[in-house]
């Protein structure tokens, strides 16, 4: 259950149709929709509904992101299954569970830094085919297809539909190499809103477990224990707490957290998957000690063999010690 809890928090960190028959535009017009979507999902405030969708699996979700004096207020909220709430609020991510009611902190996480624009679009460039495809409709709205086509086996492509008033993102698609659909979010309404001076969120935890992540801003520039990452990505940043170092990678469009961390005996290799996400988990024995890489991310599985083949296992012990 705290691994569960562990790589959910992850996952959240990383916030957060059919596909048409689309004429390929040219790269600078489908280039400066991407960015501007971007900048929109940062700056605006907004509410409303989606459907978010993986394999035979839907779920409705709330969603509701205010601009509080310039800084972020997030909240998703499920209303299908288990009211399951995930919101973020300045440095402090919370997760809030159906259980026994109780607040328990959990380890830090890194904060997703953002790219220099020119740094997003060279690794985007360098790994995605950039394509524009036609104008239709989400949640009422007119909307911009823009296409991200992966040029090699260790990402996904990705499909989003922008708001052609707002740059917001109404719909976006993650697919496999065979254009299947892994996941899918789509709103179903919309409203802009204002932002606000004060933040006037209220958590009603009543009944509920709540655990609490702090969010870290630090820089990370060298990925060891890494000798070297997935051709496009970056590291961009690291949280460290007594139990757990995690680091954070990107290409720009996808994310990849290394969880690193001892262990008290030997446990055999772990592979999941769930619609695009990924997980790899490894113990190796060093030195009379057991150490535990896990990997998570939505890309594919060969990106996270590549990142574990990549480990300098000698020097996990001095690493860790930091």
């Amino acid at each position: 259950m705290k691994r569960m809890r562990r790589i959910g928090a992850a996952l959240a960190a990383l916030f957060v149709s059919a596909v048409m028959a689309a004429p390929t535009a040219t790269d600078p017009m489908a280039t400066r929709l991407l960015m501007q979507m971007a900048d929109s999902m940062a700056t605006q405030s907004w509410q409303g509904t989606m459907m978010y969708t993986q394999g035979t699996q839907s779920v409705s979700l709330k969603v509701h992101k205010d601009m509080v004096a310039g800084q972020p207020v997030e909240r998703i909220e499920k209303l299908s299954g288990d009211p399951i709430q995930v919101m973020r609020r300045g440095s402090w991510l919370l997760g809030l569970y159906p259980g026994n009611e109780s607040l328990r902190q959990g380890h830090a996480l890194p904060a997703v830094k953002s790219f220099k624009d020119g740094d997003r679009l060279t690794h985007i460039r360098s790994h995605y085919r950039i394509e524009l495809g036609a104008l239709t409709r989400v949640a009422g709205r007119e909307a911009q297809a823009v296409y991200l086509n992966a040029m090699d086996d260790l990402r996904f492509s990705h499909a989003f539909w922008c708001d052609t008033e707002t740059g917001l993102i109404l719909r976006r698609q993650t697919l496999d190499s065979q254009r299947e659909v892994l996941e899918q979010f789509e709103f179903v309404s919309l409203e802009l809103i204002d932002p606000v001076k004060e933040d006037t969120l209220v958590i009603d935890a009543q009944g509920m477990q709540v655990f609490r992540h702090r969010l870290t801003e630090n820089e990370l520039t060298d990925p060891a224990p890494i000798r070297r990452l997935p051709a496009g990505f970056m590291p961009v940043g690291q949280s460290q707490d007594q139990m757990v170092v995690t680091h954070l990678f990107s290409d720009g469009i996808a994310l990849v957290s290394a969880f690193y961390e001892r262990v008290g005996q030997p446990k055999p290799d772990v592979l999941a998957q769930q619609g695009p996400t990924r997980a790899l988990s490894r113990v190796v024995e060093f030195r009379d000690q057991f150490f535990r890489v896990t990997l998570v991310g939505e890309v594919p599985e060969a990106s996270l063999r590549n990142l574990m083949s990549e480990i300098d296992w000698v020097q996990m012990d001095g690493f860790l010690d930091g």
